[in-house]
């Protein structure tokens, strides 16, 4: 990250004052992202209008409006890795005041991304064969929930 953002401002961001500034970050990453969908409905817009000034039907306009708002923009990594990189700046920072994760707001939001990510492939695999199912085992943690869950907290029979 230090090639990215100068060491007088890492300096400055753990400095005082930091409690927060996860929150804030976190504000900041979801703006980034809202930024990207609204710069996708602009771009579909720009597209409906065209198809409009020569002669495109509502139909017309619609596709265009459809394939400009869902193909990729060159400016869309840089704007998704910025966000990521706010979100893990501030979990950092959560990690170095000894916050706890769970209120972390910037871990939050990571790991919900991270989890619809993962659950998509869970059910993408499930939907093309069932035995793909395996590629996706579970922690061990959660199969020890299922046993006491089975039995009670005490583990008993």
């Amino acid at each position: 990250m230090t090639e990215y953002v100068a060491e007088e401002t890492w300096k400055r961001l753990f400095g005082r004052r930091r409690r927060r500034r996860c929150k804030l970050l976190a504000q900041t990453a979801g703006a980034v992202l809202a930024g990207k969908q609204m710069l996708h409905g602009l771009v579909g817009a720009v597209a409906a209008w065209l198809a409009s000034l020569f002669g495109g039907d509502r139909v017309v306009q619609s596709i265009a409006r459809q394939l400009a708002s869902n193909i990729p923009l060159p400016p869309d990594a840089k704007m998704v890795a910025t966000a990521r990189g706010l979100q893990v700046i501030g979990v950092l920072l959560c990690l170095f005041n000894g916050d706890d994760l769970r209120r972390c707001q910037c871990f939050i939001d990571l790991a919900l991304e991270e989890a619809k990510t993962q659950v998509k492939k869970i059910l993408l695999a499930a939907m093309e064969n069932w035995t793909a199912l395996a590629w996706f085992p579970a922690s061990p943690a959660v199969a020890e929930r299922g046993i006491y869950g089975m039995y009670g907290s005490t583990g008993g029979h």
